[in-house]
């Protein structure tokens, strides 16, 4: 059975799928909070997405750094309510490379992620934060 859950959450109706997902893994075992078992929730801030830069100077807004929080606040909630033990971090930087250093910080036993329904060209485009966890390049995969 899972001890320690990682999700990369961020509020979207993917990201409440992956959420419940998480809850029922988590509450599995009667009594989850009695058995050990964890769920981290996880939203991590990419500054090259989210970043402004004025005069010269770059910064994240602080509203999306408190929006951020206030989304991972309310998953913490709907988990804790449910009897779950539940906690949240923000980081900044590479979705994939957060999470696969997050999980190995917390030696998570699973990690879920949302699923955006995209077509293949838009994958290609965009990239996929899942398939980037499942298949790292060389500087991620390193122990």
């Amino acid at each position: 059975m899972y001890q320690n859950i990682l999700l990369a959450y961020d509020g979207s109706a993917d990201g409440r799928e992956a959420l419940a997902q998480a809850k029922s893994f988590a509450s599995a075992k009667s009594f989850a909070s009695a058995s050990g078992v964890t769920v981290r929730l996880l939203a991590i801030i990419d500054p090259s997405e989210n970043m402004l830069v004025v005069e010269g100077m770059s910064f994240v807004p602080d509203n999306h750094r408190f929006v951020t929080q206030s989304v991972l606040d309310a998953g913490v909630r709907r988990l804790q309510g449910a009897g779950c033990t539940a906690t949240n971090d923000v980081r900044y930087g590479n979705p994939a490379e957060q999470i696969v250093l997050t999980a190995r910080e917390m030696n998570a036993d699973l990690i879920v992620l949302g699923h955006r329904d995209q077509g293949t060209l838009a994958r290609w485009l965009n990239g996929s934060v899942g398939a980037s966890i499942l298949h790292p390049p060389a500087a991620c995969s390193s122990r």
